[in-house]
């Protein structure tokens, strides 16, 4: 429901429009994936959420992964509708959403016996002009993707302002990231591309590895993705996860719980998203 700053922050977002300080009146959109499957992708969409919602960013969370993401029942909501509803025409995505843990709201995702392939790709073009209109009730939407090369992914990052790929520091994966982002760039989306470790070994190897990507983007695509830094490997995160509770709340002291508001406060602070890479 609109809250009752709605009528002066849509003022002051004018105001800023007629300045040039802001590109739309629109929330921001970040398309989260993994380079691969089981890097955690949908852990770190939740968690960078929550972590906004505590820093007064509201936030939207849509689950767009057909193949497990499975982000309403991760977040305990029961019963709720879905992005198969808005892709079908069935809802609008404002009539869909609930409330979420840490004060986000939750766009419960495509049902098991559905693909997104069900659907055309105009029906994920009415979606997106839905998120643009949902400035009343969010700053930031965020879309768990899934896996960095499926078809949401490729559907959605032509409209993104940022495509964020998720990584752990093995080889396979790495490679598999750069893949991704290689496959997500080829029609040069007008979004920024970005990259996130998850599960990084303490010591500085999340850097590393960004260093990597960083290298082989600049030399063989053209342009470098943003590094929103690491986030430790820690045993009581997928215990957090496997409780469905994010870890940001229930353990914000904790390194990783840091570093993941320290990668939301990053992404935040960014003055201008959408432009085209290289």
């Amino acid at each position: 429901m609109p809250d009752q700053a709605n009528p002066l922050r849509r003022l002051m977002l004018a105001s800023a429009a007629e300045e040039g300080l802001c590109p739309a009146l629109r929330p921001r959109v970040a398309l989260i994936a993994g380079g691969r499957r089981g890097v955690g992708a949908t852990t770190m969409a939740l968690n960078l959420a929550v972590a906004m919602a505590q820093r007064g960013v509201r936030a939207v969370l849509v689950d767009a992964d057909s193949r497990g993401g499975d982000l309403a029942a991760l977040c305990r909501l029961e019963g709720a509708r879905s992005l198969a509803d808005v892709l079908a025409g069935r809802y609008t995505v404002a009539d869909s959403l609930q409330p979420g843990p840490g004060g986000i709201h939750v766009l419960g995702g495509i049902w098991a016996l559905e693909s997104v392939s069900d659907y055309p790709p105009s029906a994920c073009e009415l979606a997106f002009g839905q998120f643009a209109a949902l400035i009343d009730l969010a700053d930031w939407v965020l879309i768990d993707a899934g896996h960095g090369a499926g078809s949401m992914a490729a559907r959605m990052g032509h409209a993104a302002d940022l495509i964020l790929l998720v990584t752990t520091a093995d080889d396979d994966t790495v490679m598999d990231t750069y893949a991704a982002i290689k496959t997500l760039f080829a029609g040069k989306p007008p979004a920024l591309p970005a990259t996130l470790v998850n599960a990084a070994p303490p010591g500085g190897e999340g850097d590393e590895v960004q260093g990597r990507l960083a290298r082989a983007c600049r030399r063989f695509l053209g342009f470098e993705p943003l590094a929103l830094g690491a986030v430790d490997s820690d045993p009581e995160v997928p215990r957090a996860a496997a409780s469905g509770d994010p870890f940001v709340l229930t353990m914000p002291t904790r390194t990783a719980a840091r570093q993941v508001y320290r990668a939301a406060k990053h992404l935040c602070s960014l003055p201008n998203l959408r432009r085209r890479a290289g």
